[in-house]
């Protein structure tokens, strides 16, 4: 969705026929980084200059990933912090972060 600050109608942008079904946190930077939790990926679709329409250009995956929730960028990689929603949480269930490359 595309938000106006102004008066905060949505729209839709359209993203070439991919499909978000497990989006959570996202990434705007060279191009779009959509963190899709559930899926252990994260999809990078290249906008055009508007925002307004898009198309997927590649998907990262890593095995490091256990249900990353958002992303950060530093430098020329992307950080994503693991939920471990797969696990019940314990004082001694350990989380981290993954560092990949950006697209």
């Amino acid at each position: 969705m595309r938000v106006d600050p102004r008066d905060g109608t949505a729209r839709r942008v359209g993203l070439g026929g991919l499909t978000i079904p497990f989006g959570d946190g996202q990434l705007l930077g060279r191009h779009l980084c959509i963190v899709q939790q559930q899926l252990n990926q994260v999809d990078v679709v290249r906008l055009n200059a508007a925002g307004t329409e898009g198309g997927p250009i590649a998907r990262i995956t890593d095995p490091r990933f256990r249900i990353p929730t958002t992303a950060a960028a530093r430098g020329d990689r992307i950080c994503l912090p693991n939920a471990r929603f797969d696990v019940p949480p314990t004082p001694d269930t350990e989380y981290d972060a993954v560092a990949v490359e950006q697209v």
